[in-house]
């Protein structure tokens, strides 16, 4: 009985108008939430083998979740979150809860989740960057290799996270054991991954870093990794920079730096330009696998929860590097060859609820 007034509920909350965001399941509040976000794409590969590019439709990670918290006898909270992508450009399926989903407890400041989430890494940048899903997604560079691309922007499975936040700070500390892939059996643990992160914020002024280490990454194998970025409000402009340093102990594809400017100007009180700018240096005993992205795009604001965008983003290759113009995220990936110099323009709309 209790099962099927759960299911019912659920279904009411979905046929219910958007503006009522929570409904009681079993007495206690179920939030749903999401973000639809289509776009549709013009892209050049730049490949020589490709003669059919040309437009595409993309599901830019759109998605549907649930959550909510549950206060218990002594004083805590049971916190719970099931987050899914869905996909509106064809008709492939993912795993449900394939986005960030926990089970944890907090107190105050302070929780605990285990599930799967996105690495303190992955979070410090997609905070700093200005084009998220989009095809001017920080991707294609942060975080990823001359050959195999975008890999070091992770959502890991099989971990267990402490966190602490406050108005100024948040703190996170991570554990994940075989973090990319879970067997049926008992998860590996020669392949695990461990990081931290720090966020402060002011009035004007926003500052992040984060470290990971990795054993038995699938691409870099074990090696570790960090980031630092800062965001800085003046007036209608916004100003970001971010650094970040790659370093595998035996794959010199991951022995590298990368760093990003990026800039925002809110010109009128619903329309804004943005402008991002992020290179990468040679990898550690490679030459010419260097290479730079630039995205730029105009975003204007229908109502709070509605936005529609135009964006262009275009990356240049050194001759023994292909970095995609449009790497993770996005979902339809604008891949090259060797030295190519691939591009993509987009019209997009967002709605979140």
């Amino acid at each position: 009985m209790k099962k099927n007034l759960f299911v019912l509920s659920v279904a009411v909350a979905l046929t219910t108008p958007v503006a009522a965001m929570a409904v009681e399941v079993s007495g206690e509040k179920l939030e749903i939430y999401g973000k639809l976000h289509m776009s549709i794409d013009n892209s050049n590969q730049d490949d020589p083998t490709v003669n059919n590019d040309g437009i595409s439709i993309s599901s830019n990670s759109s998605r549907l979740g649930f959550k909510g918290k549950i206060p218990l006898e002594n004083g805590m909270k049971l916190i719970w979150q099931a987050e899914q992508e869905v996909r509106w450009d064809d008709s492939s399926k993912g795993n449900f809860s394939d986005r960030n989903s926990y089970l944890g407890l907090a107190s105050g400041a302070h929780s605990l989740r285990v599930g799967i989430y996105d690495t303190p890494f992955k979070t410090v940048a997609s905070k700093w960057g200005l084009f998220g899903d989009s095809v001017g997604e920080r991707r294609a560079i942060l975080g990823a290799g001359y050959d195999n691309g975008n890999q070091l922007n992770e959502r890991v499975k099989n971990m267990v996270m402490y966190q602490f936040k406050n108005k100024a700070i948040k703190i996170r500390a991570i554990y994940a054991v075989e973090p990319e892939d879970s067997s049926n059996g008992v998860d590996n643990n020669d392949e695990t991954m461990s990081g931290a992160g720090l966020w402060w914020k002011n009035s004007h002024l926003k500052l992040s870093a984060s470290y990971e280490n990795w054993k038995q990454h699938s691409k870099m194998a074990d090696g570790s990794a960090w980031r630092a970025a800062a965001v800085y409000q003046l007036s209608t402009h916004q100003l970001g920079v971010i650094y970040e340093d790659i370093d595998s102990d035996t794959v010199n594809e991951w022995k590298r730096s990368a760093y990003g400017i990026n800039w925002k100007w809110a010109f009128s009180g619903r329309t804004n330009i943005r402008a991002q700018y992020i290179m990468v240096e040679d990898a550690e005993n490679t030459e010419d696998t260097s290479a730079s992205k630039i995205a730029v795009g105009i975003f204007h604001t229908l109502d709070k929860k509605a936005q529609v965008y135009l964006a262009y983003a275009a990356t240049d290759n050194d001759a023994n590097a292909k970095f995609q113009a449009v790497d993770g995220g996005h979902g339809d990936e604008v891949k090259t060859v060797a030295g190519g110099n691939p591009n993509s323009i987009s019209a997009g709309l967002i709605y979140k609820f």
